[in-house]
């Protein structure tokens, strides 16, 4: 079991799951339940207190998350999704071979595993396009929610997403899973304690913005539902390299491209460390990266804080009057001190001490259970993705621009205000 696991009593679960009680009668005619010993699960816990659990999109990136959800004994999948169906047997053979049973259900639509009341809660890992639609279906139908980053395409879906988990009182983890990393947490209180002295600027460091896509028309394999694949975003033929290494990524129609991958972590974190995670920069403008040291982007905070987004890069580093923490984060977290006595420092009693979480897929399931907010909450991951998008959505337009973080709308710019949200095909649109 992991270290901070939050525990419940059978009643709390039982009354979680409100379908239990009502298929009662009914299961005093299934057979006998086969205790976990008997397959080898000795330290697999009741039913009663185990997480039932979905994934939809079972691409490299999903079956990693997957993996570690089924490294803790509390999940047990019961489906799985992908639209390529040579991925989804693979994640079917993970999950069936880790149970020891051959239950996980394969699906194509994901709108046939939500309905599912046997299902507790989604893990979604799917293109980025799809995260919104996808995670407020899953909420509207009782659902809790793993969705990787970056939440949303657009603004005003990672707004609409937060409003749909509180309303049906989802717990929401967003992976951004640095918020879950001891080093990266240390890394934040330092720079929130003062540490590093006056704050005099934050970088971070992204991939380049997406570009139109110009790839051409191949067949459409038969393993690929090719329509549900590209979902709301606009049609266009189907090519492999659309699908090959995250291709879509690359292009706007479908990604924030580079910025929003790493940057979801990096200026979630910048958000974190200066203590601003209930609001927004002010301002934004671009920069000419010959002129400002490859330096695309200035972020400013109302109290003149002011953030950088260097192109190309894959970290943070926050500089302040009395030292320098520079931070490169992927599959681990790596810290570089400057002075290195940095390295030495504790955090008193009386000092901020950061949400505390070693394992974030296991933080998640606490969280099922205690019905607490998780480390990344869906708030945190709506204003990381937004700050993601009005940086590009500057760089586009190459001009500066007001944001108001309250109302999250452009001030005096409508022409910036077109891109706060786009069209989507039906069936789902708004």
């Amino acid at each position: 079991m992991f270290a901070g696991v939050t525990t419940v009593n059978t009643k709390q679960k039982l009354e979680r799951r409100g379908f239990l009680g009502k298929t009662a009668a009914a299961s005093l005619a299934l057979p006998m339940v086969v205790p976990g010993s008997a397959l080898g699960l000795e330290d697999r816990p009741a039913a009663s207190e185990r997480i039932t659990m979905g994934i939809i999109g079972c691409g490299s990136r999903g079956r990693r998350v997957l993996d570690a959800f089924l490294a803790d004994s509390r999940s047990q999948f019961l489906a799985a999704c992908d639209v390529d169906s040579r991925r989804c047997a693979k994640a079917k053979e993970t999950i069936d071979t880790k149970l020891h049973n051959t239950d996980c259900v394969e699906y194509v639509d994901f709108r046939e595993l939500l309905p599912r009341s046997d299902i507790d809660a989604v893990m979604i890992a799917t293109q980025d396009f799809w995260h919104v639609p996808m995670s407020i279906l899953a909420c509207k139908h009782g659902k809790d929610v793993y969705c990787e980053k970056p939440l949303s395409l657009t603004i005003r879906e990672s707004r609409a997403v937060v409003t749909v988990a509180r309303r049906y009182q989802r717990v929401f983890q967003v992976g951004t899973q640095n918020r879950s990393h001891a080093a990266a947490r240390f890394g934040c209180e330092l720079v929130r304690n003062g540490h590093l002295g006056d704050m005099q600027y934050v970088e971070v460091g992204t991939q380049a913005i997406p570009i139109p896509c110009d790839l051409g028309a191949e067949p459409i394999p038969d393993f690929l539902n090719w329509d549900l694949w590209l979902g709301p975003v606009p049609y266009r033929p189907y090519h492999s390299g659309m699908i090959a290494g995250r291709g879509w990524n690359r292009y706007s129609e479908f990604s924030g491209g580079g910025v929003t991958d790493a940057g979801a972590h990096f200026f979630d974190l910048a958000q974190w460390a200066l203590g601003k995670e209930d609001t927004m920069p002010v301002e934004v403008r671009p920069l000419d990266p010959e002129k400002h040291h490859g330096r695309r982007v200035e972020y400013r905070y109302a109290d003149g804080t002011i953030m950088y987004r260097h192109t190309p890069g894959n970290y943070i580093k926050f500089v302040g009057t009395q030292g320098s923490i520079d931070m490169v984060t992927c599959a681990w977290v790596r810290l570089a001190f400057n002075p290195k006595e940095l390295a030495e420092k504790t955090i008193g009693p009386n000092e901020v001490h950061l949400r505390h979480s070693e394992n974030h897929m296991a933080n998640f399931l606490d969280c099922v259970l205690s019905r607490e907010k998780p480390a990344a909450d869906v708030e945190t991951g709506c204003r990381a993705a937004i700050i993601c998008h009005i940086g590009n959505i500057a760089q586009w337009l190459d001009r500066p621009l007001k944001w108001d973080p309250e109302n999250e709308r452009f001030v005096g710019a409508e022409e910036a205000n077109r891109w706060l949200d786009r069209a989507k095909r039906e069936p789902w649109r708004d």
